[in-house]
């Protein structure tokens, strides 16, 4: 499946300086969507028909621009559903409910929100979780991603201050996790 989200960052590129909003708030959902499907061999049209959804939906959480967290959970796990029909990966389809939630976090860090009732989730307690924000700012794809996942980190123009306080994160939920920067 195609992403067909493009950022563009003339201004950042302008002024050498980042933005808080670094990324499509559904990022990380959105790469464990796509692996999901790359390793069933979907495309957004077919998970599309699958799934009862636009083509156009699915790119939009493909690409992070939509994210899956907005998404009904009843919807989400029919996707989880038709993904796993499809024969996607069990660990890359239990990874999507995860990786929403590491979406909110992200969204809350980069908005100066407290975070801490995210974090007292058992969410924030599976190893996923700390695997997927470590991948989020460094290149550290969990090894069931490394066939379907495209190379780099998910917050590939990440502002020096969001970094630093997933890194914060991480060493909150366990500082094992800490990517090597």
């Amino acid at each position: 499946m195609s992403s067909s989200y493009s950022p563009d960052h003339r201004a950042e590129e302008e002024t050498g300086e980042a933005s808080q909003q670094v990324s499509p708030p559904g990022v990380i959902a959105g790469a464990v969507l796509r692996s999901a499907c790359r390793s069933a061999g979907l495309s957004a049209a077919q998970l599309a028909a699958a799934a009862d959804v636009s083509e156009a939906t699915v790119l939009s959480w493909d690409s992070g621009s939509s994210p899956i967290a907005s998404v009904p959970l009843l919807q989400v796990e029919r996707i989880e559903g038709e993904l796993l029909a499809a024969g996607a990966g069990h660990r890359l389809v239990a990874d999507l409910t995860v990786a929403a939630w590491c979406d909110l976090v992200i969204q809350a860090v980069a908005g100066s929100e407290d975070i801490s009732c995210l974090l007292a989730d058992p969410l924030a307690r599976e190893e996923a979780f700390g695997e997927l924000l470590a991948w989020s700012i460094a290149d550290q794809r969990p090894a069931r991603y490394q066939p379907f996942a495209n190379p780099g980190r998910l917050l590939p123009t990440a502002s020096l201050t969001l970094i630093t306080a997933v890194v914060q994160v991480l060493d909150t939920v366990g500082p094992r996790r800490r990517p090597a920067m």
